[in-house]
């Protein structure tokens, strides 16, 4: 999509359909109750279809958001306890955590090249833009907001005054509007908003191949409204002094300077269009067990509200006041007098009131919908704790169980392998441009390295070596790689060698040449006075 003409509907069509998804989501990933309330509630209409109990309903699709938790109106002068769970959070941290936790590496080096590449200036400028903790970080960020809005746009940034070398910063679906070719991104916008009393501000910046252009727009809330100088407000008067007479920056290069990183390919949105190119939420089909979750926990808070202990006391107990401030119990009285009334004689009833607090029932309820969660996102049941119940489980069955996570983590790299490889491409090649002469230029797309497990436990990493050597299947150099993954050959030849040393290990029979590099090289001493 070019830069809209002034004075057009925002957001525009067929976006506007996919923003209404895109708020859903954010608001369940933010917490954002108030914009839960007012969503599916449907605050601000001016009609009701029907009266129920009392209260005035809606019919149709709009009744059916009304019968969501969050939806329902609250009668007035009620105390309604409402507790929002940070279920949707927790799972796009869940989702970033098992791709990023342990985090990829991004090399120059493809197979058959030797390591002089990857050793290289090249290479060093790449750990710079893609191998860092800030870049590391920023995957993380990226991986997070993929999982609640379905994709982020990966974008290559600079600025010499900022930093001395390029980096990336993702931007969430719902700041950008892609422009596809055959499902393939062609043009991206980005977009910022800023509000200064009833006019908005709209910063759009649109990535096209070899140029970025900037524009600015003042309108209002549905409306882009007239096109403004960048220099108009603070917050884009940077940008007045770098672009060009059409308003634009060029970057120099026959590729676009942004990425399009989807989570997973659609599913509800195959057959309209545009939109069926964007990515998918982890959040889909889940709103509405989002929505139970906290109406068990809220009806368990309710549950502890009304279980504290009522006491009901006789008016004789009760101390009148003055006239028009009612009468008040002293808790701390000792002695009370009783009336002269028919029934037993100095007996003075005073009763309590004590509700049940279903803890159990909530419990099992809300762990319930937390599996079910959890399986519909493709993850195992233990990513959260142990929802199974207390029933003793094999290591084989607990072994399965984590298998769900697994394959969506492998589903999910599949993604990121692309869009994080064309990105860190891009930044290369600008990094050149901006930064000459300190490695950075055109290359090779780089090759992005996965761990093969997120974060493998190392209690059954050291079982599983343990059964492997007993079952004579594997070597001690096999055993070196497994335990250290992130260990490339000039850190395991030297290890193999001082573990064989420490142990007195003969050579490997299926690499033995006759002599012992260890030996040669007076690492050990061999006994020869017998």
């Amino acid at each position: 999509m070019p830069i809209p003409e002034p004075n057009t509907p925002w957001l525009p069509a067929p976006w506007d359909f996919a923003y209404k998804s895109f708020a859903e989501n954010d608001a369940w990933y933010t917490g954002d109750t108030a914009a839960l309330a007012k969503m599916y509630g449907r605050e601000g209409a001016t009609r009701s279809t029907h009266v129920r109990h009392g209260q005035q309903m809606h019919g149709g699709l709009v009744g059916a958001a009304s019968r969501m938790f969050w939806g329902r109106p609250v009668p007035a002068n009620e105390n309604r306890a409402r507790l929002h769970v940070p279920a949707p959070a927790d799972l796009a941290a869940l989702a970033s955590n098992l791709v990023f936790a342990e985090p990829p590496e991004v090399r120059l080096e493809s197979p058959g090249e030797t390591k002089l590449r990857r050793d290289g200036k090249a290479q060093t400028r790449l750990d710079l833009i893609a191998n860092g903790d800030e870049a590391h970080a920023t995957f993380n960020q990226m991986g997070e907001l993929k999982s609640a809005l379905g994709a982020v746009a990966l974008v290559t940034r600079w600025d010499t005054e900022v930093a001395d070398h390029v980096w990336l910063e993702p931007s969430a679906a719902d700041v950008i509007i892609p422009t596809f070719r055959m499902g393939r991104l062609v043009e991206c916008t980005m977009w910022s908003e800023y509000v200064k009393g009833s006019v908005y501000y709209r910063h759009l910046e649109h990535h096209v191949v070899g140029a970025i252009e900037h524009a600015l727009f003042a309108g209002s809330e549905n409306n882009l409204g007239r096109r403004v100088p960048l220099a108009e407000i603070p917050e884009t008067e940077t940008y007045a002094a770098l672009v060009d007479a059409d308003s634009r920056i060029l970057t120099g290069i026959d590729r676009l300077t942004a990425v399009y990183n989807k989570n997973m390919p659609t599913a509800a949105w195959r057959k309209k269009g545009v939109l069926a190119s964007t990515g998918r939420s982890d959040f889909a089909q889940l709103h509405s067990l989002f929505d139970w979750l906290d109406e068990t926990f809220s009806s368990w808070m309710r549950d502890l509200r009304l279980g504290a202990g009522k006491i009901l006391v006789p008016e004789a107990a009760l101390d009148v006041g003055l006239i028009g401030q009612g009468a008040s119990f002293d808790s701390g009285r000792e002695v009370f007098a009783g009336l002269n009334m028919p029934g037993k004689p100095g007996e003075m009833a005073f009763d309590k009131v004590q509700f049940d607090i279903r803890v159990e029932e909530h419990e099992k309820t809300a762990f319930g919908i937390y599996r079910e969660i959890l399986r519909k996102a493709g993850f195992s049941q233990s990513a959260w704790g142990d929802y199974a119940g207390e029933r003793q489980q094999t290591a084989t069955e607990v072994d399965a169980k984590d298998k769900a996570s697994e394959r969506t983590r492998d589903k999910k790299i599949l993604q990121e392998r692309v869009a994080i490889s064309r990105a860190a491409s891009v930044a290369l090649e600008i990094d050149g441009l901006v930064f000459p002469g300190k490695g950075g230029g055109r290359y090779d797309q780089p090759s992005v390295i996965f761990p093969d497990v997120s974060q493998e436990d190392p209690e059954k990493l050291a079982r599983t070596l343990t059964l492997l050597e007993t079952a004579s299947a594997i070597s001690l150099e096999q055993k070196v790689r497994r335990a250290n993954p992130d260990w490339d050959d000039d850190k395991i030849d030297p290890e193999v060698k001082a573990i064989r040393a420490e142990r007195g290990l003969s050579p490997d029979p299926a690499t033995f040449d006759g002599t012992d590099p260890a030996a040669e090289s007076g690492e050990i001493e061999l006994d020869v006075s017998r």
